[in-house]
């Protein structure tokens, strides 16, 4: 596939796909933990990352880190997609190189 648009649109949606799929557990961890009620008399399930993720895994299995990977990646692509193809044509206007 030759340089162009069409090249920078694909790669730049599976950059974000592969930023949504690293980033998404990471992402369930931190809005469980946000989520547990600070107010009641029960202990926290979570007590840090490293168990939440742990714990995730033991119940779920590697499939519960990956809840709400769809809306994350669908939040992301756009991103990727505008940013990276602004890029590449600025650059192609600006006579610079790619490397």
């Amino acid at each position: 596939m030759s340089e162009g648009p069409l090249l920078h649109f694909i790669s730049s949606a599976i950059a974000g796909l592969c930023t949504a799929t690293a980033y998404n557990p990471v992402d369930v961890v931190k809005s469980r933990m946000q989520s547990e009620r600070k107010l009641t008399t029960t202990p926290p399930r979570y007590r840090n990352t490293l168990q939440a993720l742990v714990l995730i895994a033991r119940t779920e299995g590697v499939r519960g880190w990956y809840k709400g990977w769809l809306p994350c990646w669908t939040r992301i692509a756009p991103h990727t997609c505008v940013t990276f193809l602004v890029f590449e044509q600025l650059r192609v206007m600006t006579n610079i190189q790619p490397i």
